[in-house]
């Protein structure tokens, strides 16, 4: 069994950077995504920390939770990129995030 190379692929755009490896590994994207979900809810919540001097999981869940059910929804858009599975789980987690902000902030 030979591999596909990037030349092979054809695509030398951008998206092409993408598509490539998560077509030759399916877990690349969830891998980027929950990356991405985790520099954003520690920058977050750290900044909210020093800005505020108080410390706001919840707000930092539903922030990042949001931030990336909205990069999972844009890479939506290419085809071949994000499985539906994951762009489903992405928004639900979006949504139990700013669910729990709901519920467990003190008013």
């Amino acid at each position: 069994m030979t591999w596909q190379t990037f030349q092979q692929f054809n695509q030398t755009d951008l998206t092409g950077l993408f598509v490539y490896p998560a077509s030759v590994w399916s877990g690349f994207i969830p891998l980027v995504l929950f990356a991405l979900y985790i520099i954003v809810l520690m920058a977050t919540f750290f900044a909210g920390k020093r800005l505020t001097g108080r410390e706001d999981f919840f707000a930092s869940v539903a922030v990042a939770g949001f931030f990336t059910a909205v990069i999972a929804i844009i890479m939506g858009l290419i085809d071949g990129l994000i499985d539906n599975f994951t762009l489903t789980t992405t928004v639900v987690i979006a949504i139990i995030g700013v669910i729990l902000l709901f519920f467990t902030k003190d008013r």
